[in-house]
């Protein structure tokens, strides 16, 4: 009787425990993938806030940077398929093209610091040169004049800042000096795919339904998903670097408002 009643105890077991280590095991590949996906941001990011110290915390370039640091996670050979370098570089291109547009939500980079209150209380009417010296004369036998007042940049200052005063200015609840003003902190946002069938759905619904929803982040990702379809998940990254050219309104370059790439 005893052998029995034990008939079918090796199938039940195995049944038990496939119903929760297959998804778990799963779990874990997903979770291996995004950590992934994070360390190659957490590089792009890098990329993203170098390419900003160099062309004035414009955040269009930085998105640039950002995309193009981030392609490795999007690009895949296709199984039985050899890599092929020339048909990588024309992907990366395609890829490029389509997610670097400013308005593409796969990828957004906030600027942090310095802020538009910032900018409006440090920024300064720069002084600048211009080939046409068509008034008579240039200042010490060059070849170059001052520009008019009307065609002068708003900018902060970034050269011989160890020379320029460290005078406080209120900013928000803060006070900062030119120095502080020039040391750039950007957040940048990436929607990762979720790619393991089944767990990719059971983790977008969890944070779907757990609220996250209310967050930027996540309604951004969520219209990728109506868009494209798939199930994607916002990852985020900072990063710090002093400025390597002056900080400048992107959109109104002779203005101190309204500027894109920064809030």
């Amino acid at each position: 009787m005893r052998r029995h009643a034990q008939r079918g105890q090796a199938l039940a077991e195995m049944l038990i425990t496939f119903a929760w280590g297959v998804p778990l095991l799963l779990a874990i590949i997903q979770l291996g993938l995004m950590y992934r996906a994070k360390a190659t941001l957490n590089d792009a990011t890098f990329r993203a806030v170098r390419a900003g110290s160099l062309h004035h915390a414009y955040t269009s370039e930085m998105k640039r940077e950002l995309v193009r640091g981030m392609v490795p996670t999007l690009y895949a050979v296709a199984p039985g398929e050899t890599p092929n370098l020339a048909v990588y570089t024309a992907r990366r291109t395609a890829l490029e093209a389509v997610y670097g547009n400013p308005v593409h939500p796969v990828a957004r980079v906030e600027v942090i610091s310095p802020t538009a209150e910032g900018f409006r209380k440090m920024a300064r009417p720069a002084w600048a040169l211009t080939s046409d010296c068509g008034r008579g004369g240039c200042p010490n036998n060059g070849d170059f004049r001052e520009v008019t007042r009307e065609e002068r940049l708003y900018e902060i200052a970034n050269d011989n800042l160890k020379q320029r005063p460290t005078t406080l200015v209120d900013v928000g609840s803060r006070k900062i000096n030119v120095q502080d003003a020039n040391i750039l902190k950007i957040r940048a946002v990436w929607c990762q795919e979720m790619q393991v069938p089944g767990i990719n759905k059971l983790i977008w619904e969890t944070v779907n339904l757990s609220g996250l929803v209310n967050s930027s982040d996540w309604r951004r990702c969520s219209l990728l998903k109506a868009a494209q379809g798939g199930y994607y998940f916002p990852l985020s990254s900072h990063a710090v670097m002093r400025m390597q050219t002056p900080v400048r309104c992107q959109g109104n370059t002779q203005g101190n408002t309204r500027c894109e790439n920064l809030r």
